[in-house]
Formats: C-alpha cells, sequence, structure tokens
C-alpha cells in the first residue's frame, strides 16, 4: 500500500471508531470472553499464566476480561489513538504497531489473536509470518477473519477459505469453520454459526473462524546418519529416560495434529474445487 493509502485507512478506522463511541457512550467489551474461550473449545484454565497478544486489537479493550493471564498485550497501529479515546483505562497493555513488525522477541506468546482484522492489513504474508514468529511452540493462534474478494479502503486485503494454507506448516489447523456473513457483523455471524453453502454461487461476504496449534519438529523427525556399528543381539536397547518418554509422546501428539491439520486443509480446498463457477 502506498503511504497515502495507508494514512487514508487510519482516517477511515478513526472515523469509525468514533462514531461508535458517540453512539455507545463507552465502547462495550463484555461479549469478547466467550469468543476467546467457548467459542474455540477454551476455558480460563487455558489462559492461566499465559502470554496472551491480540493482533489488531482495537479500542474496546478485548484482553480485559483475561484476569488469569500471565500477560495481555493489545497491538494496533492506532493504540495510540485509542489511549485518547479511553482505552488507557483498561486492564491491558497498548502497543502501537503495525501487525507486520511487532516489537516482541520470537516465542514471546502463548496464544496469539487475530479476530476481524486479518483483512485489514497492508501486507498478508509478512503478518502470518510475525505470528509464526512470535507464537511459542504448542501455543495457539485463534482467528476470526472476513473472507471476500472486495478490496475496501479499511479491508484492502482479499483471500478465499484456502487461507488456512498459508499457516503451514509451523501451524498445525486443530478446527476451522466456514460460515456465512450476515448483516449483523463477523462476530454476530461467527456466533450464529451458519455453515456457509459453496454451492450458492453468490458473490458475498463469509467468515472463517480458526484454532491453529504452534508445532515444531522433534529430534526424531530430523533425518539423522545410519551408525555403522553393529549392536550384539544380547544388548537391549535402554529405557527412555522420562525426558526422552515425554519427547516421544510430544512427537506422536503433533504427528497425529499434522495429519488432521493436512486432512482439514483438503477438505477446504475440495469444496472450493467443487463449488460451482
Amino acid at each position: 500500500m502506498s503511504e497515502d493509502e495507508v494514512v487514508s485507512k487510519g482516517v477511515g478506522e478513526l472515523a469509525y471508531w468514533s462514531q461508535r463511541k458517540d453512539a455507545e457512550g463507552k465502547l462495550e467489551n463484555s461479549w469478547f470472553e466467550r469468543f476467546y474461550t467457548d467459542h474455540f473449545g477454551l476455558t480460563h484454565d487455558d489462559y492461566r499464566d499465559k502470554r496472551v497478544l491480540d493482533i489488531g486489537c482495537g479500542p474496546r479493550g478485548s484482553l480485559e476480561w483475561a484476569t488469569m493471564a500471565r500477560e495481555r498485550v493489545g497491538v494496533d497501529p492506532l493504540a495510540d489513538d485509542y489511549l485518547q479515546m479511553g482505552a488507557a483505562e483498561h486492564a491491558m497493555t497498548y502497543v502501537a504497531s503495525g501487525a507486520e513488525t511487532i516489537p516482541y522477541p520470537d516465542a514471546s506468546f502463548d496464544i496469539v489473536c487475530s479476530f476481524n482484522s486479518l483483512d485489514h492489513v497492508d501486507d498478508l504474508e509478512a503478518v502470518i509470518a510475525e505470528m509464526k514468529r512470535l507464537t511459542a511452540p504448542g501455543g495457539l493462534l485463534l482467528v476470526i477473519t472476513d473472507v471476500h474478494d472486495r478490496p475496501t479502503p479499511q479491508e484492502p486485503i482479499c483471500f478465499d477459505w484456502d487461507v488456512v494454507e498459508l499457516f503451514g506448516p509451523e501451524f498445525a489447523v486443530q478446527s476451522f469453520r466456514c460460515l456465512e456473513k450476515f448483516g449483523n457483523g463477523a462476530y454476530q455471524s461467527a456466533e450464529q454459526g451458519i455453515y456457509f453453502d459453496h454451492a450458492n454461487t453468490q458473490r458475498r461476504y463469509g467468515v472463517l473462524t480458526a484454532r491453529f496449534m504452534r508445532v515444531s519438529e522433534a529430534p526424531d523427525e530430523r533425518t539423522e546418519p545410519e551408525s555403522q556399528m553393529e549392536v550384539p543381539e544380547a544388548t537391549a536397547p535402554p529405557e527412555p529416560t522420562l525426558g526422552e518418554a515425554a519427547t516421544q509422546l510430544a512427537t506422536a501428539a503433533m504427528r497425529s495434529i499434522r495429519a488432521g491439520s493436512e486432512q482439514l486443509v483438503e477438505r477446504v480446498g475440495q469444496a472450493r474445487r467443487d463449488r460451482p463457477r
């Protein structure tokens, strides 16, 4: 995007939030909790002592509910403006930054979220790369996003349902849903949970919700040169240590997750291919 387009997008976003604040008096955030928990099959315990990042957080205080978390950070290019709109009162940290270059070290967060923001970014591939970099191994990525092919000043990024493929192989898909979008917005449409009718060729928005796990290669998945030393038949392999046993279990779990992820992605691709043109 050009500098003028970026400025125009920011002006439009601020105008929207100013209108919402005037209409509501105080920007409401009580409904966020159920999207971070129930919607993705999570509980408060899943957030206990975790470091949580909301990318494209907006000014509502999306993580105020997560009092059990160790750290609550919201990143948004307009964060400084949001602080002036009342966000300074929220029990979370706001960081003014684009989603393409977030000022935190690798693996800084256990749970990374992008709710209704992925199509608002300037560079989709750079943002996904940041998600991969910032999510600790074994951590979760939660995504709720519009799916559309109609760029607008505030939603310049367009993608189809197969956007989930861009998150691999570092992220494995644990669950996803392709949903119809209605006039009452992405969150309410996600809550209604009406599955997207791929046979309907009408041009329209959809809502994708997906939960991923950040997986990493376990030691025994790397290719090792075979040893030339023969082992006597009478020599039994040593019992694995507790750490080795844990690694073996983790490896088996990650392989299972990857297999399920590949099946889910293939289902999305097949549904897209089968859709009438």
